[in-house]
């Protein structure tokens, strides 16, 4: 299982044609809605074609829509199963999809951020408008979540379904242009490997009453800790990241390998990442 702590300062910008999503997403279907023991799962349960089909974003190929679910925690800061500069989230949402011909997975993850995490004097709607870390999020995303979770949280036991008509283009929202990207596993049962993982920079924000229905009547906690980076790297499809000094680089050495020999700094300049791969071997000391 592989669930990163993103340290914005140490991903590599790369660009990535943008997500595609079949027009069936912007149409309402049913889906079953299921206790399994780790979250509330939602399964697509029409069969008949055409699939809810994603491309692009950089993704190899044509993948169908699997199941959406949530990750919560106790409180307001924690939850995500991905962090950002070591900061958690109220919890994180999955979309999964399987490319039919290759079997590989790709998830789609959002953050969850709780308005009890936004200052006292400003109002839930204003935060959503301030481009500082958060685009407008529509009505009818609020909408449709407040649907959603006014039904699940009602799943309290194991294996308790019911069917719940939604429309995953809303679920979604329109703010699907910044991203991380990276290669790591699932973070359920089975904890299958190869799975591309996509992470949007742009929360959506709920109430405390909406993730308080789920902390309350569903019991387990649905999330775990990061995980070491070892050699994956971690891209960004936009450019305006913040940089620090080469100074402040070393947070990147304690995601890397845990072999003794095998180091790997990474450096800034003004345009970009320099990457400097450095072997130490056991009879060598450059430190």
């Amino acid at each position: 299982m592989v669930i990163l702590d993103l340290i914005t300062t140490c991903t590599v910008y790369q660009s990535f044609v943008p997500f595609h999503f079949a027009e069936d997403h912007n149409v309402s279907h049913n889906f079953t809605l299921i206790n399994n023991g780790y979250s509330i799962l939602a399964r697509y349960t029409e069969n008949a074609l055409p699939s809810l089909i994603l491309t692009g974003g950089g993704l190899n190929g044509t993948f169908e829509f699997l199941n959406f679910h949530l990750h919560w925690g106790e409180n307001y800061k924690s939850g995500s199963e991905h962090q950002v500069n070591g900061e958690k989230y109220a919890g994180e949402i999955h979309f999964v999809y399987i490319n039919p011909r290759t079997h590989q997975l790709a998830v789609l993850a959002m953050f969850m951020k709780s308005s009890r995490s936004i200052h006292m004097n400003e109002s839930i709607s204003s935060h959503r408008m301030n481009t500082n870390d958060s685009y407008p999020i529509e009505n009818n995303t609020l909408n449709e979540w407040e649907r959603y979770f006014s039904i699940a949280r009602t799943l309290q036991h194991a294996n308790i379904s019911i069917v719940l008509n939604l429309n995953l283009a809303i679920l979604m929202g329109t703010n699907l242009n910044d991203f991380w990207r990276y290669k790591g596993s699932l973070t359920t049962p089975p904890c299958t490997e190869d799975i591309i993982w996509t992470v949007f920079k742009i929360p959506i924000i709920f109430t405390e009453n909406e993730l308080n229905s789920f902390r309350k009547n569903i019991f387990f906690e649905d999330y775990r800790g990061p995980q070491p980076l070892y050699n994956r790297t971690i891209y960004r499809n936009f450019i305006n990241e913040t940089i620090l000094s080469i100074s402040d680089y070393s947070c990147c050495l304690k995601y890397l390998d845990n072999e003794p020999n095998n180091f790997s700094i990474r450096l800034v300049n003004s345009n970009d990442f320099l990457f400097i791969l450095v072997y130490v071997l056991q009879s060598f000391y450059f430190f």
